[in-house]
């Protein structure tokens, strides 16, 4: 992904979040609210690119299975 599609995928996330935690975050000053916005930003991009890896419900059986 190129750096302005980066760049543009987390400003957009910046903005949908600062809509959705604006009135909860109303005693942090302008500076601590910016970069909350852009960890959260940052993270939701982060995860939306590479999302986590789930293992199945069944995994640790089967490496006790393989272990045997």
């Amino acid at each position: 992904m190129t750096e302005k599609r980066k760049a543009e995928a987390i400003a957009a996330a910046r903005s949908e979040i600062a809509k959705r935690i604006s009135r909860f975050c109303t005693s942090l000053s302008p500076e601590e609210f910016d970069a909350l916005l852009d960890r959260m930003a940052k993270l939701q991009w982060k995860y939306q690119m590479m999302p986590p890896c789930s293992q199945p419900a069944d995994a640790p059986r089967q490496l006790r299975e393989l272990l045997e």
